[in-house]
C-alpha cells in the first residue's frame, strides 16, 4: 500500500475537486455555447420568418390595393351597362348630342342584339353629316357618355359640294342579361 500522508491525500484531493470542477465548467461551458448556438440560430430563424410575414403582409395589402380598386373599376363598368337596352333615352341622348354639335342625322338603324356571356350587344348603324371637328367631338361625346359605346366601324367621306363630311359609324351599346 501507498503511504500517503495527510498533506499529499489532501493534495490529491484538492487536484481532484479540482479535476472535477473544471471538467464539469468545460462540459457547462461546451453545453452553454451549443446552448447559445442553438437559441441564436433559432433566433436568425424567426427573424427571417418575421421578414417573409411581413413581405407577405405588404404584398397581401397591395393585392387588396388592387382588387378594391378593381371591384370600382367593375361597379363603375356596370353602372355604365343598363339592365335594359332603354334604346329611346339613348335616341335621346343621341339627338342632343348631335344638335349641340350642329350635326344632321340621316339614318338610324338598331341591329339585333348579339348574346354574349352576361350582356348583350346592340349593334346600332349611324349615318351624319357635318364638319370633321363637330364629328370628332361628337365621336369623343359618344365615346364618354355615362353608358358604354363601343365604335365599331368608322368611314368619314368629305363631300366636294359644300365641304362637310359624311360619315357612315356602326357602334354598338350593351345591356346586362337577366340570369
Amino acid at each position: 500500500m501507498l503511504n500517503l500522508s495527510i498533506k499529499n491525500l489532501d493534495r490529491l484531493c484538492l487536484v481532484t475537486v479540482l479535476f472535477v470542477v473544471v471538467l464539469s465548467g468545460g462540459l457547462l461551458a461546451k453545453d452553454n455555447t451549443k446552448r447559445k448556438s442553438q437559441v441564436q440560430q433559432e433566433n436568425e430563424r424567426l427573424s427571417n420568418r418575421l421578414k417573409d410575414l411581413k413581405k407577405v403582409e405588404q404584398q397581401a395589402k397591395l393585392l387588396e390595393g388592387i382588387a378594391n380598386r378593381s371591384q370600382k373599376e367593375l361597379e363603375a363598368l356596370n353602372k355604365k351597362i343598363p339592365d335594359t337596352a332603354d334604346i329611346g333615352i339613348f335616341f335621346n341622348q343621341l339627338d342632343t348630342l348631335m344638335k349641340e354639335r350642329d350635326l344632321v342625322l340621316i339614318s338610324v338603324q338598331p341591329q339585333p342584339g348579339v348574346k354574349k356571356e352576361s350582356i348583350t350587344k346592340i349593334p346600332i348603324r349611324l349615318m351624319f353629316t357635318g364638319s370633321f371637328v363637330n364629328i370628332f367631338k361628337m365621336i369623343r361625346a359618344l365615346e364618354t357618355m355615362d353608358r358604354t359605346v363601343v365604335m365599331e366601324k368608322i368611314a368619314i367621306a368629305k363631300s366636294k359640294l359644300n365641304g362637310e363630311c359624311r360619315t357612315d359609324l356602326l357602334a354598338s351599346i350593351f345591356k346586362k342579361q337577366k340570369l
